[in-house]
């Protein structure tokens, strides 16, 4: 037999004439699965599932406005929102640029129309438990608490502490603004574990995005009380010293001239001879810290605070300091749906009250008017 030409394929040889095999038997259900069974077809890339969709702001980039990213610069329109919640709603196809949907190498232009529907955030996996907090002021958009001494403001990862996120979700029947995260919902500002006071908390995403706004512009007005080692010379003063993590010690924050912008200013309201003094102090900036550290920085370390002053030594015994003497005694801000100004006041602790009356009882008490 000849050879295939080159370049063709020859036909397969039908196999030769045998005895025929036995048909196999079909039942009538597998005939049926077969006649339905629909034809393969070649996989999709899945989309994204839809997502609900949690606030939407139309938004205008101004005439003289530069061109930018627009991540960047719809982020930069929206108080309280950061630019990775604006990236998500870009990744989930819910932002326009002038009615066409924008990803995110999409620059935008001075005069450009933006629509962002951001998603809603994940409902809070923090699990409500019963604790007895004291409420200064509470309505449908934001709860003021007394924080006491040694709870903390919201859960840790990986730890089972209580704080209070947990007691605010009892109490508030769950209730917390979910655009705070799942385990810092409704959180807008932190008191350290140890200080003790005044405490806002929000309610809804607008009262969220509102009181953040506030804290950033440095807007609220935030008065504490401090009981320090020794009195200073001066009877108030400001201290404008940058702060960030320490060098060495990253658990701790430390004056640097590298660090980020830090003011606050104090004034002394008692001396207690020359042993100590109760200082009220005002802080501009909100950083880490920033009370405790300066404090320190200007030689008058809060009692109490074994992290920045040195209180475990024979001078100190039998100082009823239980904790970082740092009480927050007001808070003022404006009301982030009425725009009103509202004062909120935590009453001076027990523990705080009784360490006053041993030194004053130690050491004499002179009083002095606010200075700040």
């Amino acid at each position: 037999m000849a050879a295939p030409r080159k370049g063709r394929v020859a036909p397969a040889k039908a196999p030769p004439a045998g005895p025929a095999s036995p048909a196999r038997k079909t039942s009538p259900g597998q005939a049926r699965r077969r006649k339905s069974a629909p034809r393969a077809r070649a996989a999709k890339p899945a989309a994204p599932a839809p997502a609900a969709v949690g606030e939407v702001h139309a938004l205008r980039v101004a005439a003289d406005g530069p061109a930018g990213r627009l991540d960047k610069v719809a982020s930069g329109l929206i108080a309280g929102v950061s630019r990775s919640r604006v990236q998500r709603a870009v990744d989930l196809g819910l932002v326009r640029v002038n009615g066409a949907v924008a990803d995110r190498r999409t620059v935008v232009a001075p005069g450009d129309a933006i629509e962002v529907a951001l998603p809603a955030p994940d409902a809070p996996t923090v699990e409500a438990r019963k604790v007895a907090l004291r409420v200064l002021y509470e309505d449908a958009h934001l709860i003021v608490v007394d924080k006491p001494a040694g709870l903390i403001t919201h859960p840790v990862t990986g730890a089972d502490e209580t704080s209070v996120v947990h007691a605010l979700l009892h109490h508030t029947k769950g209730r917390l603004a979910p655009a705070g995260g799942t385990i810092r919902p409704g959180i807008v500002h932190r008191l350290d574990r140890e200080t003790s006071g005044a405490m806002v908390v929000a309610k809804t995403d607008a009262a969220f995005h509102g009181l953040i706004a506030q804290f950033a512009g440095r807007e609220p007005d935030k008065e504490y009380l401090a009981l320090v080692d020794k009195c200073p010379r001066l009877l108030s003063g400001t201290i404008s010293a940058s702060i960030d993590r320490h060098h060495a010690v990253r658990v701790r924050m430390a004056v640097r001239d590298d660090g980020r912008e830090a003011v606050t200013d104090w004034a002394v309201e008692s001396r207690f001879g020359p042993q100590a003094a109760l200082i009220r102090a005002l802080p501009r900036t909100g950083r880490t810290h920033q009370i405790r550290v300066h404090l320190a920085h200007l030689g008058h370390p809060i009692l109490g605070d074994r992290t920045y002053g040195k209180f475990d030594q024979p001078a100190f015994a039998g100082w009823p300091m239980p904790r970082v003497m740092l009480h927050a005694h007001r808070l003022r801000l404006n009301h982030p749906a009425t725009g009103k100004s509202m004062t909120f006041e935590a009453p001076v602790p027990p523990d705080f009250r009784k360490l006053e009356a041993w030194l004053a009882k130690a050491y004499g008490r002179r009083d002095f008017a606010a200075q700040a």
